[in-house]
């Protein structure tokens, strides 16, 4: 039978991914934003440091008798270096967690202003929190080339079998489509989910490449916290009002790239029309 009191059952988030200079920046503009954190920190470990002292304390007075003289000298001795044990969990606090509590107090400072938005509904600029099943996409690990060895051992055919001959087309079909998406969108992770995708800086993951093959397969939903950038419209997905507007007007060359990005994507069903973009701030299961 399980004693545990499901009231108090604690659900720990698992970041995987944190923009921290966009956090810092959000909070720097609510007045009161970065305080809350130092202080939110402070206060948790000075409560955790208070609690192991007291334990440390009702431990050594009823388990051993040194006399009132050594324990006077046990205690300022403990008292001094909990100083000292407090002062480096603030620092590592600091260092460490920061980022952490600053995501919940920039949430909340950002929900108290009634500027965090939890549908994809929402105009250019809006602040999201979006929680949705998921598909992650990493144009690098798509692009890497699989040798003919490596395709006949996956496949177990003869190099000669008309089969292993369309899995090799098959193979390299996918490793230029995984290249054009690394040429395309540079260091990035795509997650695409309902009726958003959003382009994730490689660099703020908080896992490695082969930790993220591992959520191609997770189930759970996902959480991203982020901002809507720009809306996909029914002209962003038309190749043929592309070339036409390029003969039209020279100057949407600048635009030629970035419209095919998006038109590839939804070729391959990553992307429809009213889908936002999204930018991250925070990656997170819960």
């Amino acid at each position: 039978m399980n004693k545990h009191n499901h009231k108090n059952v604690k659900h720990i988030k698992e970041y995987i991914y944190l923009d921290n200079i966009e956090v810092n920046s959000i909070l720097a503009q609510f007045e009161d934003g970065i305080p809350k954190v130092i202080e939110e920190i402070k206060q948790s470990t000075e409560t955790n440091a208070v609690g192991t002292a007291h334990k440390m304390s009702n431990g050594v007075s009823g388990g051993v008798n040194l006399g009132a003289k050594g324990e006077a000298s046990f205690n300022g001795e403990y008292e001094a270096n909990n100083s000292d044990t407090n002062s480096e969990m603030y620092q590592e606090a600091i260092s460490t967690v920061y980022h952490d509590y600053a995501v919940n107090i920039m949430t909340k400072e950002l929900d108290d202003a009634s500027l965090l938005k939890t549908t994809t509904k929402q105009p250019e600029g809006a602040f999201v929190q979006l929680t949705s099943s998921f598909n992650i996409i990493d144009p690098m690990t798509i692009s890497s080339n699989i040798g003919d060895e490596m395709v006949s051992f996956l496949l177990s055919f003869d190099t000669t079998n008309d089969d292993l001959s369309n899995a090799k087309k098959g193979f390299n079909l996918i490793t230029n489509f995984g290249k054009l998406l690394n040429n395309l969108f540079p260091n990035s992770i795509l997650l695409s989910t309902n009726n958003a995708l959003t382009i994730a800086e490689k660099d703020n993951f908080r896992m490695n490449e082969s930790q993220l093959k591992s959520l191609v397969l997770a189930n759970r939903k996902i959480t991203i916290l982020g901002k809507i950038e720009s809306i996909i419209s029914e002209n962003d997905l038309n190749s043929g009002l592309i070339s036409e507007g390029l003969l039209n007007n020279p100057v949407a060359l600048t635009t030629l790239m970035p419209k095919f990005s998006f038109f590839l994507l939804s070729s391959f069903g990553l992307i429809k029309k009213d889908d936002r973009l999204v930018k991250p701030i925070a990656i997170y299961f819960e």
